[in-house]
């Protein structure tokens, strides 16, 4: 969300700066009923960090740096990009049928590979998080990937679909020989310099801010739980500080 401002970031004192952004964040999270949150600002010759609120709502747990967040479906994104280097390098093809690479689609044999990026396979959205926890991800893709469960023919609409980045997730391990939170961190992360980010349980001694929803009645926030397993990694297991 852009908002105005007076004068370059770099034209300003880092005092006059780290005050008026402050007062920005603590301003848009109480309009958005957001109990924390962490805002970084690289103007080259330094960095301004800032947090505000709670990392928890339900121990009331301050928001700090060092807090780790779930960035959830934000990892989609890691996963497309490691499918299209993989296409890149010549070791997979878009439009091939997925299939080709997963055993657990042959009763989808017409979805591609872009299909899965762009949702546009016909996949259903998949079970919940802490359903799919309590299963592999093979099992989980073969019990959902069904013909019956198919929304629509592939590539005649759209519709978000966990299910099939949790298959362009399995995509990779196949075709790379390595799990997606190895090739995340070996294809991507490292190379991009990526450095305060880590995947499954790798982030030892961090605090990792918990999940939460708005009760609708009283419009306060509330605790929920999040799942981290693995499986959840292709669809959303990952923390950024």
């Amino acid at each position: 969300m852009p908002y105005a401002s007076p004068a370059p970031a770099r034209e300003r004192s880092p005092l006059l700066l780290r005050g008026e952004l402050q007062h920005r964040l603590d301003t848009l999270a109480r309009a958005h009923r957001v109990p924390g949150a962490q805002l970084v600002l690289d103007t080259g010759p330094e960095a301004v960090v800032l947090h505000t609120g709670v990392a928890d709502t339900g121990t009331g747990a301050p928001f700090t740096e060092d807090t780790a967040v779930p960035v959830g479906s934000l990892t989609k994104p890691y996963t497309a990009a490691l499918v299209m280097l993989l296409a890149d390098d010549g070791d997979l093809d878009l439009d091939e049928p997925a299939a080709e690479h997963l055993p657990e689609l042959r009763q989808l044999p017409e979805v591609t590979i872009r299909q899965l990026l762009s949702h546009t396979g016909g996949l259903p959205t998949g079970p919940d998080s802490d359903a799919a926890a309590r299963t592999t991800a093979t099992r989980y893709l073969s019990a959902v990937c069904t013909a019956p469960d198919a929304l629509f023919p592939p590539g005649t609409d759209f519709s978000y679909s966990n299910a099939g980045y949790v298959a362009a997730g399995r995509l990779v391990e196949t075709v790379t020989g390595m799990p997606w939170h190895e090739a995340v961190r070996a294809l991507l992360l490292e190379p991009f310099g990526t450095g305060p980010v880590f995947v499954d349980t790798a982030a030892p001694g961090r605090p990792v801010a918990a999940g939460h929803a708005l009760n609708a009645a009283t419009g306060l926030p509330r605790a929920v739980r999040q799942n981290l397993a693995p499986l959840e990694a292709p669809a959303g297991a990952l923390l950024a500080s």
